[in-house]
């Protein structure tokens, strides 16, 4: 664990004002200031204003002057004296509602900057919207008023078994991997869950992306009315900062979020669900680079802990196989049937017998036309002048270099003349023609990129679209394209999102529907879905990975910055410490990074040994490296 946030001595070369009173009562507040450069974050002590003395409580944010600007702070303590003798300034003003940010959620961010290194202030940034003054006008209730009547579901009882429906409406605290039953939707599957589950308190729902936001937060609000608020960056900077104080100070019953809602303050015997924590989605961008699935993991032991998806990630498999995690797991009589792609099964058929009763999903794994082409006549590939690889986006476009963009209206191979293209790396729109000739009188729809579709027109329809793009709906029959291109990319994670990707398009079938595979049957994850299991093979998948030294085993950073500065760095590190150390590579000209391994016991030490370095670049004046910790892949 990181060393905890210690004082810092003020150099300041003005003397503190003293025309303004300071309070008598505890006139000292520790604030945790938000400084220009992240080596000097620490706390700082400043005089409380007899005027803001009510106001000014742990947790509220304030303004303050250091050095020579105006900055953020928080307010972490109120004390009767100071280490400091002199020259302590006065806080400005207040710049929250007081006591925005509980104790609790205090601990939770800095538990959370312990494990990912960084600032502090990065992660607050991230957990507390932008302030608009006009909205808070929203208190604290004096007295908790909602009101959830009694709720009851006998068909989600008989599905899960009367043990676990009971655990689930009386249990104080549950650590559960859910999963998904295939041939039952899982928004109605959730929704129940959530209105028995939120007849003891809170439930913090942490969904992936706004698509998934927008429709549980309809879904839930049928029931739980104004109970239930979401919060998200798709909403305005008015309405986003309203709703975390109404989720804040209100203590809604069900809180809808993606991943920056992970911080949400909750009350004793809450629960905290994470949908789908596989999702890319859930780890943020920016620095240092937390995700909520382990941002849940981190909260007070009080707190219940739901992990829900269709196919969990090894992280998650992991805590099951030590049993930290219960898995839950519920069989149902679905009758769908099951087609690989062996024997020269057709695709075309499943797609028929589908439209006869309703629409077809078929799941393609990129988007646009011709991604990659070679020369038909001696097949090489089709490069621009630059070295990029040409595509063609739509069947009546030019070929298109997709670096600098340059156009080739007249495209001819380089190497023989030949003017046609022979595709080798088809996308969607290019997939979508080819079935469509297929099927001369089928209507044809395609859903991908920025022209998603959330719900379809009347009518039977052949539904063409990419991962994360299938509009909300069931399907009479659905069609896994591509099975060896996603399950062989190269990426850490390609497995487990492929897998993830197609346990998720089952929740998309019909009960009695076929669903036809681009894999044979010996494959893994195809024996994985006759078996209606999305764990079959995680146990060797686990094996591999400890192996290999990889997540969920060891803990990875990456640490990118100048190559000259990189590789000085790598070589001490190889030299004098037990970290294990895998480069430098070259990202290009000027950059360079570095993997550092550490076992899950040397964590700690690791974000420690980070952290004084950047400190220590920063003193010195040099390029801060950019450090990322256990990022999505690698």
């Amino acid at each position: 664990m990181a060393a905890p946030l210690k004082l810092k001595r003020q150099s300041s070369p003005k003397p503190a004002k003293q025309n303004i009173s300071v309070s008598p009562n505890l006139p000292i507040a520790a604030v945790l200031v938000d400084t220009p450069v992240s080596y000097l974050e620490g706390i700082y002590d400043y005089l409380v204003p007899e005027t803001l003395d009510a106001l000014a409580t742990i947790g509220t944010k304030v303004i303050v002057e250091f050095g020579k600007i105006n900055t953020e702070g928080l307010i972490i303590a109120r004390k009767n004296s100071s280490d400091q003798q002199k020259n302590i300034k006065m806080i400005s003003k207040l710049n929250s509602p007081s006591g925005l940010l509980s104790l609790s959620v205090i601990k939770h961010i800095e538990a959370t900057r312990d494990r990912f290194g960084g600032g502090i202030w990065n992660i607050i940034k991230s957990a507390v919207p932008a302030r608009v003054l006009k909205e808070e006008h929203i208190q604290r209730p004096l007295v908790a008023t909602a009101n959830i009547p009694k709720y009851s579901s006998p068909d989600f009882r008989d599905l899960i078994g009367r043990s676990d429906y009971d655990q689930i409406q009386n249990s104080r605290k549950l650590k559960w991997a859910l999963s998904f039953p295939i041939g039952i939707k899982p928004e109605w599957f959730l929704a129940e869950f959530i209105k028995i589950r939120a007849q003891i308190n809170q439930v913090l729902l942490i969904v992936p992306d706004e698509k998934d936001l927008t429709n549980y937060f309809s879904i839930l609000s049928e029931y739980f009315g104004d109970e239930v608020i979401e919060l998200g960056s798709h909403l305005n900077k008015n309405d986003r900062y309203r709703n975390y104080l109404k989720a804040t100070l209100q203590s809604k019953r069900v809180i809808v979020t993606s991943r920056s809602g992970a911080f949400t303050e909750l009350q004793s015997d809450s629960t905290v669900i994470v949908l789908s924590d596989l999702d890319e989605s859930h780890y943020e961008q920016h620095a240092p680079g937390w995700n909520s699935r382990d941002v849940s993991l981190l909260r007070d032991s009080s707190t219940s802990i739901v992990f829900a998806s269709v196919s969990h990630s090894l992280e998650i498999a992991r805590l099951v196989e030590i049993g930290w995690l219960e898995s839950k797991k519920y069989e149902t009589k679905s009758a769908i049937k099951i087609v690989s792609g062996m024997n020269n099964s057709s695709s075309i058929l499943t797609i028929k017998k589908g439209l006869e009763q309703g629409n077809v999903l078929v799941s393609v794994s990129d988007k646009g036309y011709a991604n990659l082409f070679l020369c038909s006549k001696c097949r090489n590939a089709a490069n621009c002048e630059c070295g990029g690889k040409l595509q063609i986006a739509t069947q009546t476009r030019t070929p298109t270099c997709y670096l600098c963009q340059k156009v080739y209206k007249d495209w001819k191979c380089i190497y023989c003349g030949d003017n046609r293209p022979f595709v080798i790396a088809k996308g969607i729109d290019r997939t979508a023609e080819e079935i469509g000739r297929a099927l001369p009188k089928a209507s044809i729809l395609v859903s991908s990129g920025n022209k998603q579709m959330r719900s379809l027109p009347r009518g039977n329809h052949v539904v063409f679209a990419t991962t994360g793009s299938e509009p909300n709906d069931i399907f009479t029959a659905v069609v896994m394209l591509d099975g060896e291109k996603i399950f062989n990319r190269a990426s850490l994670r390609a497995e487990e999102k492929a897998k993830f990707s197609w346990f998720y398009l089952l929740s998309k079938a019909k009960p009695n529907s076929e669903v036809y595979l681009s894999l044979p049957n010996h494959h893994p994850v195809v024996q994985a879905i006759l078996r209606n299991e999305s764990r079959h093979g995680v146990s060797e998948d686990l094996i591999n990975r400890e192996k290999a030294k990889l997540p969920p085993f060891y803990r990875i950073a990456v640490v990118t910055g100048d190559k000259f500065e990189i590789s000085k760095f790598s070589e001490n590190l190889k030299s004098s410490s037990s970290f294990e150390v895998t480069g430098p590579t070259s990202i290009d000209g000027a950059q360079s990074k570095v993997l550092i391994r550490a076992t899950l016991q040397q964590g700690p030490m690791l974000v420690d040994l980070l952290d004084d370095i950047t400190k220590i670049q920063g003193v010195k004046g040099r390029k801060i490296f950019n450090i990322r910790f256990d990022p999505f892949d690698l």
